[in-house]
This record gives C-alpha cells, sequence and structure tokens, in this order.
C-alpha cells in the first residue's frame, strides 16, 4: 500500500501541475475507474486481467457478438473469464491463502503461460507451474533459460525468430529439448520422435487453459461452443484454434493489438461505485425493508460518483 500510494499521487501532483483539477482514475480489479480518493490498493490486485475483459467485450461488441469467452495468455499465466451481455463478478477471491472481501471480476487463472517450464519429471512430461520469467527467460533468449512453451513454439515453427525486437537463440531452445528428449528416451528405453514430443508438450499447456475455460463455462452450466473464443495477450493467438478444437468452438477472435489489449480495456472502461451493507434479520422481516437499503445503496453511489 505505501509503495503504491506513493506512486501513485506522484502521478496526480504531476497531472495537478497542468490544471487545477487530477483527472487521475485508477483501475479496479471490479472493472471499473475510481478517483484517487476512493481508491484502496487492495481492490487493484486483478485489475490487469479486468481491463483485458472490457477490452475483449468492447471488441466483440464491435465484431458482432454480445458474448464472449476469453483468452489472456501472457508470460506467466492464463486469464480466462466469459461475457454474456454482462460481467460475472465474485464478492469473495482467495489468493495465496488470503481472502479477499470485495467485488472483481470472475477470472480463472491457470499457471500456463509462454514462460511455462516444459520438464520430464515422475515418468511424465510437464508444464508449468514454474515460469522462467523475464530472466533467464526461456532458453530462446540466449541467458541459459529453461525449456519452455515458447521455445517448443519456436521449435514448431509457430513462431518467426527474426521478428522478435530481441534477439532469439533457437539452437538454444533446440539443445534444452533435446536433452528432455534424452531423458524421456533413457527412462522408457524407446526412441521418441522430436515432433511427438513438442506436440505432447503443447497438448499439455493447451488441456491446462482448457480446463480453465470449462470451468468458467461447463462446471456453470454455459456451453463453451455457444461462444466466440477472443484470444489476446502477448502468447494467445499461438494456442487459440488448438484451444477452439479442443473446446468445440468455430469462432475465434484475435485482436490486431492483442498484446496490449488490456491497457486498451482500461481505456474503455467505465466509472462505476459499488457500495454494499451487510443486514442481519430474519428474511421475512428483511422484506419490508429491503428498498430502504437498496435506496441507501442507491444514494451512497450517486454521491460518490461526483468525487
Amino acid at each position: 500500500k505505501p509503495l503504491l500510494m506513493s506512486y501513485l499521487r506522484g502521478i496526480e501532483s504531476t497531472l495537478l501541475l497542468g490544471s487545477n483539477e487530477s483527472t487521475l482514475q485508477i483501475m479496479t480489479s471490479d472493472g471499473a475507474l475510481v478517483p484517487l480518493a476512493l481508491f484502496h490498493p487492495k481492490d487493484s490486485l486483478l485489475s490487469g486481467p479486468a481491463g483485458g475483459i472490457v477490452g475483449a467485450s468492447t471488441l466483440a461488441k464491435r465484431s458482432g457478438f454480445n458474448r464472449t469467452l476469453t483468452l489472456d495468455m501472457g508470460g506467466t499465466s492464463t486469464d480466462t473469464a466469459r461475457f454474456d451481455g454482462q460481467y460475472d463478478y465474485r464478492y469473495s477471491t482467495t489468493l495465496d491463502e488470503l481472502e479477499l472481501q470485495s467485488p472483481v471480476l470472475a477470472i480463472e487463472t491457470v499457471a500456463a503461460g509462454g514462460g511455462s517450464i516444459c520438464f520430464f519429471e515422475n515418468g511424465r512430461l510437464q508444464v508449468g507451474p514454474k515460469s522462467a520469467g523475464a530472466f533467464p527467460g526461456p532458453a530462446c533468449y540466449g541467458a541459459g533459460g529453461p525449456l519452455t512453451l515458447s521455445d517448443v513454439n519456436i521449435l514448431l515453427g509457430k513462431m518467426d525468430p527474426f521478428c522478435f525486437s530481441i534477439p532469439i537463440f533457437p539452437e538454444k531452445a533446440e539443445e534444452k529439448f533435446l536433452q528432455l528428449v534424452q531423458e524421456l528416451d533413457l527412462f522408457y528405453g524407446i526412441k521418441h520422435h522430436p515432433v511427438d514430443v513438442l506436440k505432447g508438450l503443447e497438448r499439455i499447456g493447451n488441456e491446462k487453459m482448457a480446463d480453465a475455460i470449462r470451468s468458467i463455462s461447463l462446471s456453470k452450466g454455459f456451453n463453451p461452443k455457444d461462444y466466440p473464443l477472443l484470444s489476446f495477450g502477448g502468447a494467445g493467438g499461438l494456442h487459440a484454434c488448438a484451444m477452439a478444437d479442443l473446446l468445440g468452438i468455430n469462432t475465434v477472435l484475435i485482436p490486431y493489438d492483442a498484446g496490449i489489449l488490456s491497457a486498451f480495456g482500461i481505456g474503455k472502461a467505465s466509472i462505476e461505485r459499488f457500495s454494499e451493507k451487510e443486514v442481519r434479520m430474519p428474511l421475512l422481516s428483511a422484506e419490508n425493508h429491503y428498498l430502504s437499503v437498496v435506496n441507501e445503496l442507491l444514494a451512497d453511489c450517486k454521491m460518490n460518483l461526483h468525487r
């Protein structure tokens, strides 16, 4: 909190140099923008993924769809969500064993991203949950990093090393991959075709992400086949079609600026206010009081909209 508030106050003071009134609005985990006076740092823990959902819903509508499933695949993890004309919310969220009692957009996260480490352990191939991070990063970065999903995509020919803004070393990825194949061959006593192993690692990552989408659709009574899949994030486009095949989805949407859709979504987010009140009384008795409570909450929201 002290670090984030100091940073935001610095931005606000710089904005005030150019006008008499600050225009700083901050994205929160519920997909809304609030001024600094009403902002609590705990409410921004999922603000980045929330921005992605707002951006995805905006582009889905522009494409003629009032509903979509989202696939936001970055370097460390993948976030999925469902938009069905309105946002889904959770009012209790657990992060690292801490329970937060505040509204957030319903986002399912799995540890499968471009930097997810691919390895062989206990007789099976595995992908994640550990990530190579920005440094050393994937093996193809040439900084001594491990084999990752990004390396798998390089070796499958799905990524062009010459299109990166940094030097990419496919030979480093191949070196780490051949070490993995040797472990596999030695354990089972048979030769495995390298392409089969690459496709197996890719499938493991895809299944993890597909399970996340199933948890926000099938497990809640919604069929993913009824939705388009809007894929974004730095690695989303590499896996979108395979994900659609696994889920039986026929339409895939990939934005032109897929890598910065979360930032785009923050720019499209609405200025909103949430208000809540705990009412402790028998349900039958509450029937005569709920209108006054709702009106009180509405008045509170309207007052905060002008702050």
